[in-house]
């Protein structure tokens, strides 16, 4: 063909060719034109198409890509040599798309639009603007297309929205190059009247039981407009982050995150939302379960003999929520100082009565209160108490005498002992041994009136 092979029209995705026809056609019809661009990865030629005019509009180029062309002539006999375009061209617009707008804001909002204003890019990327696109998104959604707006407006209403849901908005302006880059979103704007009381949403606000040491949580959305100050209170006192609470207050919602439980976080929590609208409070109830603390003192000892006495206390200022099932009373052993189990009560009942204390033995005690989470800390005597009667044993009563006897009886008498050991003598035993068994052994009681 005869040069020049001119390039117009250059745009992002194609351009046109335009060239003469060969002065010689080989003494043959021309068949047509074969077009081939070079590829501009690999440097090969490759079909662009064929054409029995002498011009070709391009298509299908890639964006920013340089490129070559050339086209041969075709007959019956083959392909001409090609003619080829002096030089590279970049497939691009002869403009730019848009620069991204400027300074997208909510300027009022109600339970089904939204109004934005924004600024002109700063950029119109050689032509002018035509329009502006306003896109949308919802939570759970991708960005579509919700209104536009002529290119001399910078403000748009966004209508048939569905209310109480969060939306997210971006603009673009438009060119002949086509729609340019968004501009930075909305951060959520919820679909609701402006001027909103308070209101706790309660859905998540259910009683919590757990075991001391484990974690509980709340997740809490507050709807109100402007969005509401949120604060937790308990027992009467502001919650405050520490340790083990961490509370976090955002726009429209509040968390309560506490670690490792103690009695201490057991109780009514109240969620307070106030805004300029009004006012709205909630409550949970949190409910810690632990070993309950230890019995109230004093721990007194009664009733002390030689083989026992009795105990009596008072219950634990906490049951750790659950009821005191019994408790565990320990002695100290007075030979080794090891702490040794004396007897559990059979229910709450506050008192026991101790039994096989060793006489002449000094003790110790202690009291622990146990539920279904387990055993208290102990509560502890004051003091050790002496394991012996009130009163000691009676002194010997005299010698008795023979008064009579026969082949199958013996009648004896004897006189009272000089001490009675400080009680009345309640009884006399008396017991006998044969000639051949050197071991005494009772052979009957009377009376401690009686002296024969």
């Amino acid at each position: 063909p005869e040069g020049p092979l001119e390039v117009s029209d250059v745009h992002k995705e194609g351009c046109k060719l335009k060239w003469k026809r060969p002065k010689d056609t080989g003494g043959m019809p021309l068949d047509g034109y074969l077009v081939e661009k070079m590829d501009p990865e690999s440097g090969v030629w490759v079909p662009v198409g064929k054409t029995k005019e002498p011009g070709m509009e391009v298509t299908g180029l890639t964006p920013g890509k340089d490129y070559k062309f050339r086209v041969k002539a075709l007959n019956k006999e083959g392909e001409s040599e090609p003619l080829e375009t002096d030089g590279t061209i970049t497939a691009k617009n002869p403009f730019d798309e848009p620069g991204k707008p400027g300074s997208l804001e909510a300027t009022d909002w109600d339970k089904d639009h939204v109004d934005l204003k924004w600024t002109p890019p700063e950029k119109d990327g050689g032509a002018p603007i035509e329009k502006y696109v306003i896109e949308k998104k919802d939570k759970y959604g991708d960005w579509e297309k919700a209104a536009e707006v002529p290119a001399d407006q910078t403000k748009a209403t966004v209508g048939n929205l569905a209310p109480n849901q969060p939306y997210e908005f971006r603009v673009r302006a438009v060119n002949k190059a086509g729609p340019g880059e968004p501009s930075d979103a909305t951060l959520p704007i919820i679909t609701k009247p402006r001027k909103l009381a308070p209101k706790i949403d309660r859905t998540n606000l259910e009683k919590v039981r757990i075991k001391a040491g484990q974690n509980f949580n709340f997740d809490v959305n507050v709807i109100g407009e402007p969005p509401p100050d949120v604060t937790w209170t308990l027992k009467g006192k502001k919650v405050a982050p520490s340790d083990h609470v961490k509370l976090v207050n955002e726009p429209y919602n509040t968390k309560l995150n506490v670690r490792h439980a103690t009695r201490a976080d057991s109780g009514t929590y109240t969620i307070t939302a106030v805004n300029e609208h009004g006012k709205d409070t909630a409550e949970v109830e949190v409910m810690i379960l632990d070993k309950p603390t230890p019995p109230g003192g004093p721990l007194k000892v009664e009733d002390v003999h030689a083989e026992g006495c009795t105990l009596k206390w008072n219950p634990p200022s906490d049951d750790g929520g659950m009821p005191v099932d019994h408790y565990v009373v320990e002695k100290q052993d007075p030979n080794t100082g090891v702490w040794v189990p004396a007897g559990d009560t059979t229910g709450p009942e506050t008192q026991l009565k101790v039994k096989g204390l060793q006489p002449g033995k000094h003790y110790k005690f202690r009291v622990r209160a146990a539920n279904r989470q387990g055993e208290s800390e102990p509560l502890e005597a004051d003091k050790a108490i002496l394991a012996k009667n009130p009163f000691d044993e009676p002194g010997s009563p005299g010698k008795p005498e023979i008064e009579d006897y026969d082949k199958d009886f013996v009648k004896l008498k004897w006189d009272k002992p000089e001490n009675d050991g400080g009680s009345p003598i309640t009884g006399y035993v008396i017991e006998k041994k044969d000639k051949y068994n050197p071991d005494w052994t009772p052979v009957l009681e009377v009376p401690g009136d009686d002296t024969s």
